[in-house]
Parts: structure tokens; C-alpha cells; sequence
């Protein structure tokens, strides 16, 4: 109900526009506030994404007050994004490294993306309840990191479990979807300022 009322096709960005393949999911994001440009007024939509900013995204989604600090020693209260870091961190969503340091400005991998957005959404992974009929991938190796969000995250499946703590037990594989195809669907039917297919894509 929330993307649908938000749902736009247009925005303030001077370099994101109707055509663009990202258009729409980057103008509702902008329009909800999940989502800010540079100072300048652009959004630079091919450029690499920071921990910071990501950590600031997740943030964004949720209503939760939190006036504390952060624990990182590298993040100070005056840093752009120091509030949302420490939210990100109370809800549990991110952590640093052993030093003790976030590494703001440094790029966020693909596995830390799926990790956080894993645990924004509350799944909850177990290595020991997933299926042998899962895709899996030759440079994501059982016992690593990330190995578990990896799957998460690559697999589509239905699942059960106690709570929203519990682990995760996998029932069935589904079928591997576009989402590219669903993005453009959707869009074009929830869109209330788009006449007809502008997408693109």
C-alpha cells in the first residue's frame, strides 16, 4: 500500500529521467525519502554505493526513534549520516569490523547488501535448513561470512518457522522470476503519472 500511494514516475533528479531502466524504482524511493541526490541535484545512478549510504537507505524504512550514539570509532556525531548508522546499528542490522571501525565512505559489497537487507526484512538463514535443490554458486563456499545470506537472498523459496527470530526451515524451491519484468508491470499499472509504457525497458 505504501510503494502504490507513492508509486511515481517523477522526480526532482536532473539525471535520472522517463526512459531510464531505474526511473521509476529510483523516482518512488525518492518521492518516499528513502532515497536523496547530491547537493549538486543529481543522483548518479551508476555510481558505486557506500556503507554509509546504504546503512542511510535501510534506515529510512524504518520508524523506529533512536536518539543513542553509535559504537564505531571511525563514525562522529557529526558525520552526515551518523544518526542513521546508529539507528541501522541499534536495530541490529549492521555491524563493523573487529577494529572496531564501520568504513563509512568504503564501498558496500554485494554479500554485505544482502546481509543487511536480510535483516531489514527479518529472514533469518540456517545453513542446516536449506534444500539440495538450491541454486548455488561456485564463489559462495559453505562456511564463509556470508555464505548463508548469499543463498537467502539468491534463492527463491517458501519457508516456515516459530517467530521471527527462529531459523528459517526451507519447504520448496520456486520458480526463479523476472524481476525485471514484474518492476515494469507493476509500474506501468501503479504508476499514477504514467499514460502508457514510457519505461523503456
Amino acid at each position: 500500500e505504501v510503494r502504490t500511494a507513492n508509486s511515481t514516475q517523477s522526480n526532482s533528479l536532473s539525471d535520472v529521467t522517463r526512459g531510464q531502466w531505474f526511473n521509476h524504482a529510483v523516482s518512488t524511493l525518492s518521492s518516499m525519502g528513502i532515497v536523496k541526490g547530491h547537493n549538486d541535484g543529481t543522483f548518479a545512478p551508476n555510481a558505486p554505493i557506500t556503507r554509509a549510504e546504504f546503512a542511510a537507505m535501510a534506515a529510512r524504512f524504518s520508524d523506529t526513534e533512536y536518539s543513542g550514539d553509535n559504537s564505531f570509532s571511525d563514525v562522529s556525531d557529526s558525520y552526515w549520516a551518523a544518526r542513521y548508522i546508529a539507528l541501522a546499528e541499534y536495530l541490529g542490522w549492521i555491524n563493523g569490523y573487529p577494529d572496531g571501525t564501520f568504513r563509512p565512505a568504503q564501498n558496500i559489497t554485494r554479500a554485505e547488501s544482502m546481509t543487511l537487507i536480510n535483516a531489514v526484512l527479518e529472514r533469518t538463514p540456517d545453513a542446516d535448513h536449506m534444500l539440495d535443490d538450491m541454486i548455488t554458486w561456485p564463489d559462495n563456499e559453505e562456511g564463509a561470512w556470508y555464505y548463508e545470506a548469499v543463498q537467502e537472498a539468491t534463492n527463491s523459496h517458501s519457508y516456515e518457522r516459530e517467530d521471527n527470530e527462529s531459523p528459517e526451515t526451507w519447504l520448496e524451491i520456486l520458480e526463479v522470476r523476472s524481476w525485471a519484468d514484474l518492476e515494469k508491470e507493476w509500474s506501468d499499472a501503479n504508476s499514477s503519472d504514467n499514460p502508457g509504457d514510457v519505461m523503456g525497458n
